[in-house]
């Protein structure tokens, strides 16, 4: 530790800086320097970091401080230095921790609190969010990138705390995807949700989730199973609800839009019409977008996967199947989706980033893609988030993008570049084939995340999903 007049500094990890540096334009993301070492000043009105180019192997510094909205801004960059030591000196003077917080830029609006319940009261997901110490790591991470949003509309805070606590999940998961990957994300216009861009390439896309039309499905209840029948699973109720939802985005024409118009377009999609539908209902999805049922035939060393054709869904509307085979939606360029923008997907990331409330555990369970040539069946696994090994499924440990998928239309008139989105695993149509293409050696395809939670920590709702 250091001193900054009366201010203690303090080391903070590497994560908890990653997730402070959201707000930055292009996230936590410094190539060709690396972040060697990070600290905050006080209770954290102020952080920063060092870091090292590993080119020149000298160091800089970056300064980040609260606005009086509790934003996070850069109010400093400097360097090089030829030691860590006369970049610690720099930084903890740059910091100036116990200046008051940074003003408002003229004209700008004060963001909403967060934690300011509106006339509408709140539902069981925010008060589960907000009112449990075994959600403290979640709410973290819910608030930082909330903050961290370049323009959130004036109803984000009453639909998170409220009925669309969900889609307002979503919004944030996918946001935290971007910026983790040094994607520019805008929200400049009021739809669609967002514009991204990289290295010149831009893309639009609008956010929805498939939600029941009971209020607060998806939430906090009784937990409802995939349907026993496999055909049901992949064509039927779970496949038709993605369907309705995509095409009733489609109806509103957003590639229209002079801003839109001419640049690739996608949706991004969640499932949550039931509670823990998300773990289950994904194989519906590219079952729709392509017109393919993926089916095992075979036994034993000869089992092989094919894909067959299918015209319809097989629910109680018949809509047709294989969005992706009409060209009339050829201005939709994908289908983004993930089953991880949950509340549990947040409070592991909190709970990585080190706000971890004495004595909590969490254990994640489920299964991970095998890529073994002709491998059919997933791996199970159950891991403490903590560990080593957990840590060690991927080369930087756990990060959002990882259950990110984007499934791309082969007839889209504005493709996506896949390495627009390079953390993503990508689905495509190769000579009739649908295949991937991902950076990640271990892929979850679903899990849970089970708290475990010593007695006298408080209520909570055991079993968080997760996928």
């Amino acid at each position: 530790m250091a001193e900054n007049g009366s201010l203690l500094i303090k080391s903070i990890s590497q994560r908890q800086f990653e997730l402070h540096a959201l707000s930055l334009e292009q996230g936590p993301n410094f190539e060709p320097s690396t972040i060697f070492a990070a600290y905050q000043v006080g209770r954290g009105s102020a952080c920063g970091c060092i870091l090292l180019a590993q080119d020149s192997g000298a160091f800089s510094t970056l300064a980040l401080r609260r606005r009086v909205d509790h934003r996070w801004v850069c109010v400093d960059q400097q360097g090089p230095f030829s030691t860590p030591e006369q970049a610690l000196d720099a930084l903890s003077i740059a910091m100036r921790g116990s200046d008051a917080p940074e003003p408002l830029p003229p004209g700008a609006r004060r963001r909403a609190s967060l934690m300011k319940v509106g006339p509408k009261g709140i539902s069981r997901e925010f008060e589960l969010l907000a009112g449990t110490i075994s959600h403290v790591p979640a709410l973290v991470a819910v608030g930082e990138c909330y903050l961290a949003l370049p323009n959130p509309d004036a109803n984000f805070v009453s639909d998170l705390q409220t009925s669309n606590f969900a889609s307002r999940l979503f919004e944030l998961y996918l946001f935290a995807c971007f910026r983790e990957q040094g994607l520019i994300v805008r929200q400049d216009h009021v739809s669609p949700d967002f514009e991204i861009e990289k290295d010149g390439a831009v893309c639009w896309i609008e956010a929805v989730t498939a939600n029941s039309d009971i209020p607060h499905a998806g939430g906090i209840g009784d937990w409802v199973h995939a349907p026993e029948d496999r055909n049901e699973r992949l064509t039927g109720a779970p496949a038709e609800r993605f369907a309705k939802t995509l095409r009733g985005k489609l109806q509103r024409n957003y590639q229209a839009s002079d801003h839109v118009r001419g640049h690739p377009f996608a949706i991004a999609i969640a499932d949550f019409h039931e509670s823990g539908s998300m773990v289950w209902s994904r194989e519906a999805l590219p079952t729709y977008l392509y017109g393919l049922r993926a089916d095992v035939l075979g036994g034993g060393t000869s089992r092989r996967a094919i894909g067959t054709p299918i015209t319809h869904l097989t629910g109680k509307h018949s809509i047709p199947a294989g969005l992706f085979r009409d060209p009339e939606f050829a201005h939709l360029s994908a289908v983004v989706f993930s089953n991880a923008g949950t509340m549990a997907k947040f409070n592991r990331m909190g709970f990585l980033a080190g706000y971890q409330p004495e004595g909590l555990k969490m254990i994640r369970s489920g299964s991970l893609f095998d890529r073994t040539p002709g491998a059919l069946d997933a791996i199970p696994f159950e891991l403490d988030v903590s560990s080593p090994e957990y840590a060690a499924l991927w080369p930087w440990g756990e990060a959002w993008c990882q259950e990110l998928e984007v499934y791309h239309n082969p007839l889209a008139t504005h493709p996506i570049p896949f390495d627009l989105i390079p953390g993503a695993t990508h689905w495509f149509d190769r000579h009739g084939d649908i295949e991937c293409n991902t950076i990640w050696a271990n892929s979850v395809l679903s899990s849970v995340t089970e708290l475990q939670i010593p007695k006298g920590m408080g209520d909570f709702v055991p079993g968080d999903p997760s996928a």
